[in-house]
């Protein structure tokens, strides 16, 4: 998803119209992903090897959270829970 949103970065200052704003938001991208309770360590360690700016990392690599997902349904099969994902 496209997203906008600020934490530690800040914001950064444009010039439009010959006006210069600050702007608070900057673009973001927000994954939204579900996999099985088997493939959850995994898929964290690859966005997070993957996400990572260097070794150490930097301000702006993201954030990820793990919720329960309640529930799935596949509209075209009518399959219900892992089945589904």
């Amino acid at each position: 998803m496209d997203v906008q949103g600020f934490g530690r970065q800040k914001g950064r200052s444009e010039v439009y119209r010959g006006h210069e704003l600050t702007v608070n938001l900057l673009r973001k991208v927000q994954l939204q992903i579900a996999v099985n309770e088997d493939f959850v360590e995994p898929t964290v360690n690859a966005i997070m090897e993957a996400g990572r700016t260097g070794p150490e990392g930097r301000i702006g690599d993201g954030k990820i959270f793990i919720v329960p997902l309640e529930d799935c349904i596949r509209i075209r099969t009518g399959e219900r829970g892992p089945e589904a994902i």
